[in-house]
């Protein structure tokens, strides 16, 4: 099946979830440009709140306002529980629920081993939810266990991309086609892609659709601040390193403070750097693709230039 006739959109071009640089008004641009829009983590927010009830409350209104302002369709992303972050098993229940009661229709969910949230998945599926998988590292074999897990579909990283990597080293030239020989559900590339020639290479290599974060990033209507967008179009590429944190390795604009090595483990990193535009005490994490981004751009300009790869 194709992945526009499964997600009932135009375009198989899927905003990437992106924790604090989403928004109701994001994913909305996104779905009705003709793609699929995302909310993910602290979705539309602006302040850090630990509290379980005021984060779910949050995510619900921001469903309820994406539903506002577009008719079409969107996603959310649903963190599967992980071993050894406590946080993800607290707020695993208290988010499902949510996406049950609002009837949501389609769930990206994510995590690092699909085997500890396959229960999960399954009330999903009996709820009649269309199940989207994304490892954080994902490998040919764990893709074949999301398939047998059954899954409607997956999405297939490669090292390249932004936000947390994939703790193996393999591009998505080399992991996309290897995973596309094997699996018959539809897949989904992310991982540099952010230009017509990118996506037209990750449907030679059998993608069903693209997962798009960092270009989605330099786009108006993303939340993230305007030097933020800024920097990363001035960026090239060879200018961004990896750092380790609290929740694993990121990839970043070697800003001043990153190269005098500070800022690693703090809190809140992504947020004060990306969302507040504090680039001293934050970073700016992004895939490889920000060094070819060469101008803000709008939402329906860059579905656009996407949709020409699949037609």
């Amino acid at each position: 099946m194709k992945l526009q006739s499964l997600l009932a959109i135009e375009t198989p071009v899927i905003q990437a979830s992106m924790v604090w640089l989403n928004s109701a008004e994001l994913a909305a641009a996104v779905s009705n440009a003709g793609g699929l829009g995302v909310l993910g983590p602290n979705a539309g927010r602006q302040v850090a709140n630990g509290g379980i009830v005021a984060t779910v409350e949050a995510f619900r209104q921001e469903i309820r306002k994406t539903r506002s302002l577009t008719d079409k369709p969107f996603a959310v992303n649903y963190l599967l529980p992980i071993e050894g972050v406590d946080i993800s098993f607290k707020y695993a229940e208290p988010l499902l629920e949510v996406i049950l009661q609002e009837k949501i229709n389609i769930v990206i969910t994510s995590g690092k081993d699909i085997t500890k949230g396959e229960a999960y998945i399954r009330r999903l599926k009996e709820a009649g939810v269309i199940v989207i998988h994304r490892e954080i590292s994902p490998t040919v074999e764990n893709s074949i266990m999301a398939e047998n897990i059954g899954v409607d579909a997956i999405i297939v990283t490669g090292h390249e991309a932004g936000g947390h990597l994939s703790e193996h080293r393999i591009s998505t030239l080399v992991l996309l086609p290897q995973v596309t020989d094997v699996v018959k559900i539809p897949v989904i590339a992310a991982g540099g892609i952010y230009n017509l020639k990118t996506a037209k290479a990750a449907m030679a290599m059998g993608a069903a659709g693209i997962y798009v974060g960092t270009r989605f990033i330099t786009t108006f209507e993303s939340p993230a601040s305007l030097n933020t967008k800024q920097a990363i179009v001035d960026v090239q590429s060879e200018e961004l390193v990896e750092i380790n944190t609290p929740a694993g390795d990121i990839r970043v604009i070697a800003t001043e403070s990153i190269r005098a090595g500070r800022g690693e483990s703090e809190v809140g990193i992504i947020k004060t750097g990306m969302l507040d535009g504090d680039h001293h005490y934050g970073v700016i994490t992004v895939s490889g693709a920000a060094g070819g981004i060469g101008k803000i751009s709008s939402v329906k300009e860059v579905v656009c230039e996407f949709s020409s790869a699949f037609h």
